[in-house]
């Protein structure tokens, strides 16, 4: 969904309370190098607004690990897509190195994912979608934590359900099958890690 219907993601009725006082309710996306939304035709790719700050550097820091995982899980699943998405790293690098893009090209220096993005949500509810920004041929991979009971993924046009318990991790075309998440209760942080079709 894109416009108006995407508005869903960070509209304020799909987040509920968390039930430890430190965490936030709400979605950031992390990116060292994408199109800002509704700027993908004649612009330049540029970080994306939460790596503008003091601490970008500590954060693609603080998510190498995740980052890691989630490529190595990658390779095992889609080498192909493994392979050419470290090549997209390495030109995405070169360009900005070019275009004297100091920042972008620091922080690609040490983002350690394969994938161009990653969206961090707490307590979201996720209703049934695609992301149609994201290739076809993608996989995007999403890890659960957190303390709450069962939860269950729907793929909906493939009619499969998923046991979501924390710890899990799954992997599809986030543009090809639907999916959605319920939750019954308790506090849910998801890890999405995707590719832009824009820029891969």
């Amino acid at each position: 969904s894109t416009g108006q219907a995407s508005k869903w993601r960070t509209h304020s009725t799909n987040f509920y309370a968390s039930k430890e006082p430190q965490l936030k309710p709400g979605c950031i996306n992390i990116s060292p190098c994408w199109f800002q939304q509704g700027h993908e035709d004649g612009f330049m790719p540029e970080v994306s607004a939460t790596l503008k700050g003091d601490r970008s550097l500590s954060v693609i820091q603080d998510m190498q690990r995740p980052g890691l995982i989630s490529s190595a899980a990658l390779r095992v699943m889609h080498p192909q897509l493994y392979r050419a998405s470290i090549s997209t790293h390495i030109e995405l690098g070169n360009w900005a190195a070019k275009q004297g893009l100091d920042d972008m090209c620091r922080f690609l220096q040490h983002w350690t994912s394969v994938y161009t993005g990653a969206a961090i949500m707490c307590n979201r509810k996720s209703p049934s979608h695609r992301d149609p920004k994201c290739p076809p041929e993608g996989f995007d991979i999403l890890t659960c934590i957190g303390g709450y009971g069962h939860g269950v993924m729907q793929l909906t046009n493939l009619g499969i359900e998923l046991a979501y318990d924390p710890g899990v991790m799954v992997s599809y075309s986030g543009r090809l099958v639907r999916h959605g998440v319920q939750v019954a209760e308790g506090d849910r942080i998801v890890w999405a890690w995707f590719m832009r079709d824009s820029v891969h």
